[in-house]
């Protein structure tokens, strides 16, 4: 996917309307973008312009997030567009999505039924807040029913640092193999591990408004492991019932004990 860079600044802001100034050290233009529903308008019509143009969508994405943020006039955001990237939708959750990264490849699509056969990693991750323990378990699973579980306890930490050590775990255990299904039931893992790794790789681990990712360090380990890998995501709801992902809740919880 082509890369796209350029650095926008917040010229001004009221009720109906951002005006920022973009500029890729090629070109330079200026935008409106509409509070309301999200419009975008471009003054000038250059090849930045049309680049833009094709890839609006990731420059609402950043300006909601940074308006959720408290945008104000003079702020710079570094943006990283990847040209007709798939992002993901949230029915997709209640489908199969696959990351196929074999051979420099970057391709993300969405199947109804699972892959067969194939090794997989159910995955959970808690935190107590009254005791300021977490935890992380899980188990892999080879096609033959074989099950090899894992956890591991932390002094403080987070439920969303938990999900991602817990399937990072897994992966890791599974780095021999090509195909895998990775079952957990945080969206937070799966959007990260398919989609935003891929930018904060451009940006050096960064978010746009220039800070540290959160996690780096377990975000750049589960991004090399996923690494020549055929990695199916399953979304399972959390307590819905699903005695695998029930199993890995107790571990994760017994482990934040």
């Amino acid at each position: 996917m082509k890369q796209l860079t350029f650095t926008l600044r917040v010229e001004a802001i009221d009720d109906c309307k951002i005006t920022c100034h973009i500029d890729n050290t090629r070109e330079d233009n200026s935008l409106h973008y509409s509070i309301k529903d999200g419009a975008v308008c471009l003054l000038k019509d250059n090849q930045l312009a049309v680049s833009i143009r094709k890839n609006q969508h990731q420059l609402q994405k950043i300006l909601r997030s940074a308006i959720h943020g408290k945008l104000y006039v003079g702020q710079v955001i570094n943006c990283v567009f990847l040209e007709n990237f798939p992002f993901l939708k949230d029915e997709y959750f209640n489908r199969f999505i696959r990351l196929d990264r074999r051979k420099g490849k970057l391709d993300i699509t969405i199947s109804d039924t699972g892959l067969h056969k194939v090794h997989q990693i159910f995955a959970d991750g808690s935190c107590n807040h009254e005791t300021k323990q977490s935890g992380y378990g899980g188990f892999t699973k080879a096609p033959d029913g074989t099950k090899i579980f894992f956890h591991q306890s932390f002094s403080g930490g987070s439920s969303n640092m938990m999900e991602l050590l817990a399937v990072k775990e897994g992966l890791r255990r599974l780095a021999g193999n090509t195909t895998i299904q990775v079952n957990t039931d945080s969206r937070f893992v799966i959007r990260g591990l398919v989609q935003w790794v891929h930018f904060w790789k451009y940006n050096n681990w960064q978010t746009a408004y220039g800070r540290n990712v959160r996690y780096a360090e377990h975000w750049q380990q589960a991004c090399a492991l996923c690494e020549g890998k055929y990695i199916e995501f399953r979304w399972i709801k959390g307590h819905s019932g699903n005695r695998e992902q029930d199993l890995c809740h107790l571990l994760a919880q017994a482990a934040a004990q």
